[in-house]
């Protein structure tokens, strides 16, 4: 193939630029002009559409405010199997997991605290386009983190770029390439609790062409009664490159995901028996299913300091879940749903001196469109019974954002920026046979979010920044659409509004000697946030808007150099051993104010007080050992009355092993040593005194290890 000639190629051209500047070395200079001959480099360095992560770094100088970028490299030292393994340690970034196979929620800034087993508040994207079902929801186990070379975090409004509109922000996940993965690899992990996974990928570049080709298939028993779980995913990425300039992606995802769900326990039985599972998701045989599909393109043109970006997708979702059900309290009962979603990106930046001095300015555009066709059905011990529901739903999402950055001297520069959007949620109820009759009814909503920033480079690595902005979030169906409390059980619709914040924010990140460091400060002040609470009497109320509520917190990273060269000498990192410290610790101080219920207590369900630690010798020959450590530091509310609490907890672990891009890698990695009992996922509720002992906590796993090997060529 023509991609090995082009190695050889520029084997040859290096070996020969390496002797001509060593006999350059040998010549007296002269005052004489010296021309030497054309040399072409054939090769493809990079893509466009899915840059390197160093292109990504990049952007610390253009972002006012909390961004990370965060690379599979310390993945691939463990265990590689969702989305815990992908983004930990990302300071002011907090998941949950049910079953500890899948991320069920996750949390920045306070957003998504209350959404159920699909996250909200957070917008997903691949390769800048959005994942997101059409409300803002998401499912994560679509994608398989062993295709991701990197993820760019981008908290609260520094998502603008990518039309993120929520208090939370956006994480863009950017998939390997032929240009950047391995021509063949294979992994092979097991583990703990029946865990086996293995994932095979291949990659390169013909000519203008290069694709690249995974498929993981994963199986796991479960740490809990109830929670076997089995994935198969394919995911392909196709690229051509027109010419220098422009470049075109195609991307297709297929997913199928069977999972049995074993519900949430009191906290009694948590401390007791974390094992077990509640039960009647044994006796109704909770669990959940669906096949998934994905196509998408993307093009990308760059010349000249001139960036545009235009991509499409569509996917398609059949799902089937068992859930809770009783006569008297449906709920959702057994669910099967079939979804199709369409999505169109559009965004430029241009690069040009205003005034004399630089200038970026990104415009685009986000439309996403879902419609979902439900049906609920009584659950009769696992079986299929009769109608409860039947509905289809159409979500509509546009934002559009322009944003501008001027450099009003060389290291200072002004953000500013503005976002418009619209969202429609039309709801047609199709089983009118009910008390409350028909519940259709459509909601269009309109926003703007400001946005105004200052950074200060005082070098290529280090900035201090401040901004302000807005914030814009439309309910989703599972906000507004639920079964009522009887008498004579029924689905209803509740109109909400959007929940909207203003958020304040400075900080400071940067590179000097041993030390890096990420830290920022913010205080967003939110109204009509959407919550489930209960009203003066204790009456569940469903999802309402909070009229107002604030959250404030620190994201905080410090990486340390504590020795270097120890039993290796060497030039630098790269040549040298070296033994590092890698921190974070993340405040949640989240409020609600002057609730007339609820009054200033604190708001239940995400810990107050992360901190997250790593340290790991590594050496150059790839060897790598050292412990690790994911402490909630103090217990915190599950209730908005702050009655009842989830306890601190400390995991402490360990990974050692042998990690090579060619060749044979092997890994052993040990989790929750000291076997604690914790709850890894809490759900929010209005009040934790009643009823009594509420069924509210979900065990994390106790102690457990894991091994893997790999082979890349």
């Amino acid at each position: 193939m023509k991609f090995f000639s082009t190695i050889v190629v520029l084997s040859i051209v290096v070996m020969l630029l390496q002797i001509d500047s060593a006999q350059s070395a040998e010549v007296q200079p002269t005052n004489a002009p010296t021309e030497l001959p054309p040399v072409t480099v054939v090769g493809h360095p990079e893509s466009l559409t899915s840059p390197s992560p160093d292109q990504a770094a990049k952007q610390k100088t253009q972002i006012p405010g909390g961004f990370s970028v965060q690379s599979s490299d310390d993945m691939h030292q463990g265990r590689a199997s969702n989305f815990e393994d992908l983004l930990h340690g990302t300071p002011g970034l907090f998941l949950q997991s049910e079953n500890e196979s899948e991320v069920s929620k996750i949390s920045m800034r306070g957003s998504g605290i209350d959404s159920a087993d699909e996250p909200l508040g957070v917008e997903f994207l691949l390769d800048g386009m959005s994942f997101q079902q059409g409300d803002g929801e998401v499912i994560l186990e679509d994608f398989d983190v062993d295709t991701i070379k990197y993820a760019e975090v981008y908290r609260g409004a520094n998502a603008f770029q990518y039309g993120g509109l929520t208090l939370g922000g956006a994480i863009n996940l950017v998939p390997y390439t032929g240009y950047d993965s391995a021509p063949f690899q294979a992994r092979l992990e097991a583990g703990s609790y029946g865990f086996v996974r293995g994932q095979a990928s291949a990659g390169g570049v013909d000519g203008p062409f290069d694709y690249y080709t995974s498929v993981m298939g994963r199986f796991r028993e479960g740490y809990r009664d109830h929670s076997r779980e089995n994935t198969e995913l394919l995911f392909s990425d196709f690229g051509y490159k027109i010419n220098d300039n422009l470049e075109n992606r195609l991307y297709v995802m297929v997913d199928h995901t069977d999972r049995e769900l074993p519900g949430a326990l009191t906290k009694e039985q948590l401390d007791k028996n974390p094992t077990a599972a509640e039960t009647n998701a044994v006796a109704q045989d909770w669990d959940k299913e669906w096949i998934y599909f994905r196509f998408a393109d993307k093009l990308s043109y760059e010349k000249d300091g001139q960036q545009l970006d235009a991509g499409i997708y569509w996917w398609h979702r059949d799902l089937r879940e068992n859930g809770f059900f009783a006569t008297n309290d449906f709920q959702q009962g057994i669910q099967t749903y079939n979804s199709d979603n369409l999505g169109v990106n559009l965004d430029s930046i241009s690069r040009n001196d205003v005034f004399g001095q630089r200038n970026i300015l990104s415009i685009g555009l986000v439309a996403a469109m879902e419609r979902e066709a439900d049906h609920n059905f009584a659950n009769d011990d696992g079986q299929q019974g009769p109608t409860i529901a039947s509905d289809v739903e159409l979500s509509v999402n546009i934002p559009f954002y322009a944003q501008n950055q001027h450099y009003l001297t060389e290291q200072l520069s002004l953000v500013t920026g503005i976002q418009l959007a619209y969202a429609l949620r039309d709801f047609v109820d199709r089983f009118n046979d009910t008390v409350d009759g028909d519940q259709s009814r459509a909601q269009t909503f309109y926003g703007v979010n400001p946005k105004v920033g200052m950074i200060y480079e005082f070098n290529d690595k280090d900035q201090a920044f401040f901004n302000f902005s807005g914030s814009w979030q439309p309910p989703s169906f599972d906000n507004m659409v639920n079964f009522d409390d009887g008498p004579g059980v029924s689905l209803v619709y509740a109109p909400l509004q959007p929940q909207e914040a203003y958020t304040v924010e400075l900080g400071t990140r940067g590179e000097q000697g041993r030390f890096d460091w990420d830290l920022a400060l913010y205080h967003s002040w939110v109204h009509n946030e959407l919550q489930d609470l209960y009203d003066a009497l204790g009456n569940d109320r469903g999802d309402v808007n909070v009229h107002s509520a604030y959250h404030q917190g620190i994201e905080a990273a410090l990486g340390i150099d504590l020795l270097n060269s120890i039993f290796v000498k060497g030039k630098d990192e790269k040549t040298s051993d070296h033994l590092k410290l890698d921190q974070t610790y993340t405040l949640n101080d989240f409020h609600f104010n002057n609730d007339p219920v609820y009054h200033d207590n604190r708001l239940g369900g995400i810990p107050i007080h992360l901190y997250e630690a790593d340290l790991m010798y590594e050496m150059p020959c790839g060897f790598y050992a050292g412990p690790n450590v994911q402490c909630n530091l103090t217990p915190y509310p599950v209730d908005q009355q702050n009655l009842l609490n989830a306890d601190s907890y400390e995991l402490l672990g360990f990974k050692i092993g042998l990690q090579r891009a060619k060749g044979f890698s092997v890994f052993v990695e040990a989790d929750n040593l000291i076997g604690e009992r914790y709850a890894s996922s809490v759900d929010p509720i209005p009040n934790g005194a009643s009823p009594a002992n509420p069924q509210v906590f979900h065990p994390g796993d106790g102690r457990s290890f894991y091994g893997g090997v790999a082979w890349s060529w």
